[in-house]
């Protein structure tokens, strides 16, 4: 992907899939005769037996680097990875195949490119791009297989968000399209608990804009208009968002994978907790109360397909309300397993803070209790970890980073997430450096960066 301006954006995603009282009942898992579930308890110890973990996402990548399957297996071979992180991201739309694209989804993708006066693409266009970079389920499916018939016992942890609802989905379990009104009603709105802030109400529409703006696909908007933005802030207590975002887990899980790791599941708590200024409020309990249902969900999808599917997300606010002195009234969903990140500030300085990392796994183990931990380095906009290690730091630095967290986390029983492949490394007024002179994602094979020696090196160590 080569430098493209901020107004296509939003395209790109579509087209290529990358970047990034009680809550109401979840929906049903449907209905189908397995046979006995597993042993949840037995099997939920795999994680416990994982000594390298590797970030790549998304392992259909491939298609698009010309980096066959047979030479990815060898890449997670030689390093030794026993788990792989984040090996699939759905952000917007991710259809089966391209040759089953819904014209509602070519229709999106037009509307979206004439808002930003991008040349619309055909619906063969957005077929060959889909074939050119393989985010698909279909490929999905075959990358894991074949990975899976050399390392049977490696794990594939995809990866799904919480914070975010495309103007236009798909449910892939289903086959429905959803249409812009039917997901705007499915978008957070303050009013369904009647949140005021300041003596005024807190309105749908106000939520919304300030989410469209702090995000790559929007940006501040005159006045907003939820018929032109790309994607809304989900409601996690939605019976239908539940069912979507269900969806998209047990398709990655029908298609081979272990586990599904979520992202900002707490988020929308912990954002209505600061609107209202009440933890204890019912919006916040009942939005986690929904986290934690959904957690629950993918686990009994998985039971039922006879397999422990592991679930895990961030550490969220548990773990730094405690640490900021502040309440946090809520027990954790019942992940089996939980992600932290070096911080910016540790990345430039090329060492963690041991004062920070201490206070983190202590209060991790009392809420938590005793389930893995694992750091990668994170992105998201422009100003992020990933940025930072791969834009500021040079090869011999990166390598230099790597050793150190490597060594570091080692020691105090955290697994370091090798950045094998992905992470968004920003815009082109930030990134001047690009994975094989073309791509805004990270590659550690890339001569660019040329780190994959180093993580080798560890990973056999």
């Amino acid at each position: 992907m080569k430098s493209r301006t901020v107004a296509g954006m939003a395209l790109m995603i579509l087209l290529t899939g990358w970047l990034h009282a009680c809550a109401p009942p979840i929906a049903p898992i449907p209905e189908g005769d397995t046979g006995p579930g597993p042993n949840r308890e037995d099997m939920a110890g795999g994680l416990s037996r994982v000594k390298v973990a590797s970030l790549y996402e998304n392992i259909t990548d491939g298609v698009m680097l010309g980096r066959s399957v047979d030479a990815t297996i060898e890449i997670l071979a030689e390093t030794q990875t026993d788990l792989v992180f984040r090996g699939f991201w759905k952000w917007m739309p991710v259809v089966n195949s391209p040759e089953e694209i819904p014209p509602e989804l070519s229709r999106f993708a037009v509307e979206l490119a004439q808002q930003r006066g991008v040349s619309p693409p055909t619906p063969q266009q957005i077929a060959d791009n889909l074939r050119s970079n393989g985010h698909y389920y279909e490929e999905l499916q075959r990358w894991i297989a074949a990975i899976k018939t050399d390392l049977p016992d490696l794990l594939f942890i995809g990866a799904i968000p919480a914070q975010t609802l495309p103007r236009v989905e798909w449910n892939p379990i289903t086959g429905r399209v959803y249409d812009s009104e039917e997901t705007w009603a499915m978008a957070l709105d303050p009013q369904k608990w009647g949140i005021e802030r300041d003596g005024k109400p807190v309105t749908k529409e106000a939520l919304q804009a300030w989410f469209y703006g702090v995000h790559p696909y929007g940006g501040p908007m005159e006045e907003y208009d939820p018929r032109t933005t790309a994607a809304y802030f989900p409601d996690l207590t939605n019976p239908q968002f539940q069912e979507l975002m269900l969806s998209w887990a047990q398709k990655q899980v029908d298609c081979g994978a272990d586990g599904i790791w979520i992202d900002m599941l707490y988020r929308q708590a912990y954002l209505l907790a600061q609107v209202t200024g009440d933890v204890h409020h019912p919006a916040v309990a009942e939005s986690m109360q929904a986290a934690s249902q959904i957690v629950d969900a993918i686990h009994a999808y998985g039971e039922l397909r006879g397999k422990h599917v592991y679930v895990g997300s961030w550490a969220g606010a548990f773990v730094w309300a405690e640490l900021a002195g502040q309440e946090w009234p809520y027990a954790p969903p019942d992940v089996d397993f939980i992600t932290v990140s070096p911080t910016i500030l540790e990345i430039r300085e090329k060492k963690l803070d041991p004062s920070r990392w201490e206070g983190l796994l202590r209060v991790t183990a009392s809420e938590y209790g005793d389930i893995p931990v694992f750091a990668f380095i994170d992105w998201s906009f422009d100003e992020s970890q990933t940025v930072v290690f791969s834009q500021e730091l040079t090869p011999e630095e990166q390598s230099e980073v790597l050793r150190a967290f490597d060594e570091a986390l080692e020691a105090i029983g955290v697994t370091f997430v090798y950045p094998l492949h992905g992470g968004y490394m920003g815009r082109g007024e930030v990134t001047t450096r690009l994975a094989f002179g073309e791509y805004r994602i990270y590659d550690a094979l890339a001569p660019e960066f040329d780190t994959y020696e180093t993580i080798k090196e560890l990973a056999q160590r």
